[in-house]
């Protein structure tokens, strides 16, 4: 795996790194060093070769500023080491994107981070308007019928955001995806804040949990590796209810509300959902609970049942 290190005048580096790993999990790989306020060159060349010196492999540099002293000493030190490379313009975006694609080139790592820098403002008044398709007929996708590659299904009330469109869809190599939840696919606002956040490089859908099923089983996304996100459980066992098809299901986050059992950290329960996630195991379905890729996976049931502390 690529070291990473991020280079910044004060304490950005060590803030982005925090950001990142709030986003991504810890990253092992992932270091800073800093210029500090009362630091000079020689000092942050001194602490950027005693952290080198503990590499192994290829290492690639994100300095802050162009021009600045972190950015200088680094290309100064290792201009012409072929294992190092070096950009600037330190950023979640940029560093998220390193972490993502540590085989990348500086070149596509810099240029997918700048896809990221929009006018959200202006974006969100372009609101696309998607219309129904005079042709339902899934008669044309009937070699494609029970044939869907579902990589994951997950619940995540926050439906797209950092861990699933970054981390998430990047790791399970999504093709397309599929938003399940009655008001969303119902919200043209909702609607077109989900597209602003999914990855330009993918597909979307915000469906009905009835359009989702039918659509689906229908075979209309043929072979494409689905990512589905569910709001909630009873979502999901709508879903299967109307005939979907699942053999494991992930849970993400379920934010805090008082009255809710904690689950783990980061999932809260109601009663109510207790039954639902019960009902959901018991038709089969493997439940987890998992934040990001990179932490274990939790056997929910065990934990819903305190057989697991």
């Amino acid at each position: 795996m690529k070291n990473i290190v991020l280079v910044s005048h004060g304490l950005l580096a060590e803030g982005v790194k925090s950001s990142l790993e709030m986003i991504a999990g810890k990253q092992p790989n992932l270091h800073t060093i800093s210029l500090t306020p009362d630091g000079d060159n020689l000092q942050f060349g001194e602490e950027l070769e005693h952290k080198m010196k503990t590499f192994t492999g290829k290492t690639i540099i994100i300095a802050d500023l162009l021009g600045g002293t972190p950015a200088n000493v680094s290309l100064q030190m290792y201009r012409d080491n072929p294992d190092v490379e070096i950009i600037s313009g330190l950023s979640l975006p940029v560093a998220l994107e390193c972490v993502l694609g540590s085989n990348r080139s500086p070149d596509a790592i810099l240029a997918s981070a700048k896809e990221t820098m929009v006018d959200l403002k202006a974006s969100s008044k372009e609101v696309v308007h998607t219309p129904k398709s005079n042709d339902d007929a899934l008669e044309k996708y009937q070699a494609f019928a029970g044939q869907a590659n579902i990589v994951n299904a997950r619940i995540d009330e926050r439906l797209i955001h950092g861990q699933v469109a970054g981390i998430w869809s990047s790791t399970l190599k999504t093709q397309r995806l599929l938003v399940i939840n009655d008001t969303a696919a119902e919200n043209v606002l909702q609607k077109s804040s989900l597209r602003m956040a999914a990855p330009k490089s993918m597909r979307l859908s915000v469906l009905t949990v009835q359009d989702a099923v039918k659509n689906i089983n229908g075979g209309k996304y043929g072979k494409q590796r689905l990512f589905l996100i569910f709001k909630n459980p009873t979502d999901v066992l709508k879903f299967i209810d109307l005939g979907g098809s699942l053999e494991c299901l992930t849970v993400g986050n379920m934010s805090f509300e008082t009255g809710n059992r904690e689950i783990t950290k980061n999932i809260y329960i109601t009663k109510e959902e207790e039954q639902v996630f019960t009902a959901i195991s018991n038709s089969g379905v493997s439940i987890t609970a998992q934040l990001v890729p990179n932490e274990p996976a939790t056997d929910f049931m065990k934990k819903l049942t305190n057989k697991e502390k």
